[in-house]
């Protein structure tokens, strides 16, 4: 069951913590843990093809907002 807090399709878990990831301008994903590292990965993999001010940035987990729901 994926996680209802978490923006992504690849959680492995239905429950745990989501935090906040900017995605550009003012918008922004909330990702559990494991669809944050799919992302990062993506992102990794996308910077080999992307020159200078294109690539994406990529954040750690620890330094990204925890995402309160309530």
């Amino acid at each position: 069951m994926m996680n209802p807090n978490c923006d992504g399709g690849k959680c492995i878990s239905s429950t745990g913590e989501v935090r906040v990831l900017p995605t550009g301008g003012s918008s922004n994903a909330i990702l559990c843990r494991h669809c944050f590292m799919r992302e990062i990965r993506f992102r990794e993999q996308r910077n080999r093809e992307l020159a200078g001010a294109n690539k994406f940035d990529l954040p750690t987990w620890a330094s990204l907002k925890k995402y309160d729901a309530s």
